[in-house]
């Protein structure tokens, strides 16, 4: 059968269409299983810095980012126990004497006695509030002037709470995260004291009025410091979207509650930046772009995210960086303070390979896989600096201990409900967990503000 030539280009012209149609279903394929990989392969805890809560299943132990030390677990050679033991001199003392022979039943009254054995127990007397009044006294002179004493300048009207018990309010809110309404629970059940919200609002205002001058002086502590940690994590307020940053270091913590996560934040609180310290964030922009005498990413975010791409596509370089930071993290644990100005072949050896893994090519890379090494090559100065500085450590690990506590105030308390409020945590947080570092109780720190004036 003949085909006319009309027909014929018309089926040569079908022909290319099916190709063209082919030739694009094979690419639109080819991202689909691109597509289906990835999500055969989530992040999780493991492999990025999702928290464990949002994990649709918990890693296995075995894939923690831990080493393994050798120790057995439990308490470890020389740990300090902690045992309830006995007082010399007990706040009372009740004697029980048997009343009859068991043997032949006779009354024993009148008969000496000796302790065979003591055992004690320790106990809360029931809890009542003291009074305290103040009384101002009139004296007329000799000269007939009539002088009236001054009240203690904390004492202000005619019935109010005293630092105690302010200092308590302010601890059980900001150093456990207790809501107000278990506060005033808590308060009138145990010590029965009458407490409304609006007065723990009031106490916790007026202690972060006293202790803005203490937040102030750990700032420039901070900013004055060798190390510092930086980190950043989402809160609540009043619906809207708000944000706690971080800075802090083995002396002091600095939180504040910022409307944004950009660098405004930290040019508001640090405009000359850290001239002196080395700063250790992860690699968020607005972290680099401060200003410091050097930068070190937190090695625990890179292994994350090594973890969570050798996972999907296997690729050998990303192994191959991933060990030479595992032998950079151990030759940080063997290096001596001497060591760490001197000549070191052996850091030598791992920045080089290194820069030669992430400068090398990786065109035919996954997409990932080249945006993480196109990342890590701009910031090839930060990886290795904690092989520099003795007090540099390869994680950020503290800043994100220090900035945890937001997100248990919100599982605990809910979200915030004021800007005063949020400002309020932020400030009363970082007096606390400066204290804590120094080895000052979060109590004995409010009563020793309390008796600042706001």
């Amino acid at each position: 059968m003949e085909i006319s030539p009309k027909a014929f280009q018309e089926l040569l012209a079908l022909v290319d269409s099916l190709r063209r149609e082919i030739d694009e279903l094979k690419k639109e394929n080819l991202v689909l299983k691109e597509r289906i990989h990835e999500l055969e392969h989530p992040k999780n805890s493991g492999n990025s810095s999702i928290p464990p809560s949002k994990d649709d299943n918990r890693i296995k132990r075995n894939q923690s980012l831990r080493a393994g030390t050798g120790k057995k677990s439990g308490g470890q050679p020389g740990h300090k126990g902690h045992t309830l033991e006995m007082v010399a001199t007990p706040d009372e003392i009740i004697h029980h004497k048997p009343s009859v022979c068991k043997s032949c039943g006779r009354a024993l009254s009148g008969l000496a006695s000796t302790v065979c054995e003591a055992r004690q127990v320790v106990e809360i007397p029931p809890i009542q509030p003291i009074h305290v009044e103040h009384r101002r006294h009139s004296t007329v002179c000799t000269c007939g002037c009539l002088n009236r004493a001054n009240f203690p300048e904390r004492v202000k009207s005619p019935i109010q709470y005293g630092e105690t018990v302010e200092s308590l309010v302010t601890y059980l809110s900001v150093g456990q995260y207790i809501p107000y309404n278990r506060i005033v629970s808590m308060l009138s059940g145990l010590f029965h004291i009458p407490l409304s919200e609006g007065s723990v609002s009031n106490i916790i205002n007026r202690f972060a009025n006293r202790a803005k001058p203490f937040y102030e002086q750990i700032r420039k502590e901070i900013e004055a410091s060798a190390v510092v940690g930086a980190d950043e994590t989402g809160a609540r307020m009043n619906g809207e979207k708000w944000w706690f940053w971080t800075w802090q270091n083995n002396q002091g913590t600095y939180t504040t509650a910022s409307r944004n996560r950009a660098f405004a934040t930290v040019d508001a609180n640090f405009p000359e930046g850290f001239p002196k310290a080395v700063l250790v964030s992860d690699r968020y922009g607005a972290h680099l772009k401060t200003e410091a005498y050097a930068h070190q990413l937190c090695i625990s975010h890179l292994f994350r995210d090594l973890n969570y791409l050798i996972e999907l596509t296997g690729a050998k370089a990303l192994k191959r960086v991933k060990e030479l930071l595992r032998q950079a993290v151990f030759l940080k644990s063997q290096l001596r303070p001497v060591d760490y100005q001197q000549p070191n072949p052996v850091r030598s050896y791992i920045r080089r390979e290194t820069l030669k893994v992430l400068l090398g090519d990786h065109c035919n890379e996954h997409r990932k896989v080249r945006s993480l090494m196109k990342a890590l090559s701009r910031s090839k100065n930060h990886i290795f600096e904690f092989l520099y500085h003795e007090h540099v450590q390869p994680d950020n690990n503290a800043s994100e201990r220090a900035i945890r506590n937001v997100k248990v105030k919100q599982k605990v308390s809910t979200m915030f409900k004021s800007e005063l409020g949020i400002a309020n945590y932020a400030i009363i947080r970082s007096v606390f967990d400066t204290c804590a570092k120094r080895n000052i109780p979060a109590l004995h720190a409010c009563k020793i503000i309390n008796q600042y004036p706001e």
